[in-house]
């Protein structure tokens, strides 16, 4: 009996052992050449109706530094090896779920309302053209209708603007 116990235990230390070594996998890595050392990430344009002044300048600030940040890259000016311009297209505001409740003659009051902003992209790979790419990238933020747009405004563009790079990240060098 008390060999059972001992061999079980070795076996278990063996496994504990076997799984140590293991890799790990992390979801921000990248699958860059190894020749691409540099990147270029002109300042975005608003092109979009609506939405505050300064958001052009605040995407392409918070890009920079999310590619500074999680890529091994130099930020170049211009002609980089990985290049990045881009417009802002979209910013909207529109209802998403009506409470059943009227103002006016048909009007159905909202209970919540989304804003959307779409960010169109052009990304060049100076080493492999298969990879470039010209998309538009958008994301959505819900928030309540008892709040005005003014009130959640910077904190419905940072969230969105946050999964907007994930996905321009993992497009262009995370390749997923």
């Amino acid at each position: 009996m008390r060999t059972n116990k001992v061999f079980f235990l070795v076996f278990i230390l063996i496994l504990l052992s076997g799984c140590a070594a293991a890799p790990s996998l992390s979801f921000q890595g990248t699958n860059l050449d190894p020749r691409i050392q540099t990147m270029s990430i002109e300042n975005f344009q608003a092109d979009a109706a609506n939405g505050p002044a300064n958001m052009a300048i605040n995407f392409t600030e918070k890009l920079r530094e999310y590619f500074q940040r999680n890529t091994r890259l130099a930020l170049v000016p211009s002609n980089g090896h990985l290049h990045f311009a881009g417009t802002i297209v979209r910013y909207e505001v529109s209802p998403v779920a009506p409470t059943g409740e009227q103002q006016g003659n048909f009007a159905l009051v909202a209970a919540r309302q989304r804003l959307t902003i779409g960010i169109k992209v052009q990304y060049t790979n100076s080493f492999d053209e298969s990879q470039d790419f010209d998309q538009e990238f958008s994301f959505f933020a819900d928030f309540d209708s008892n709040q005005t747009l003014i009130q959640v405004e910077q904190n419905l563009i940072r969230t969105i603007f946050d999964q907007i790079i994930l996905d321009i990240f993992n497009k262009s060098v995370a390749n997923w």
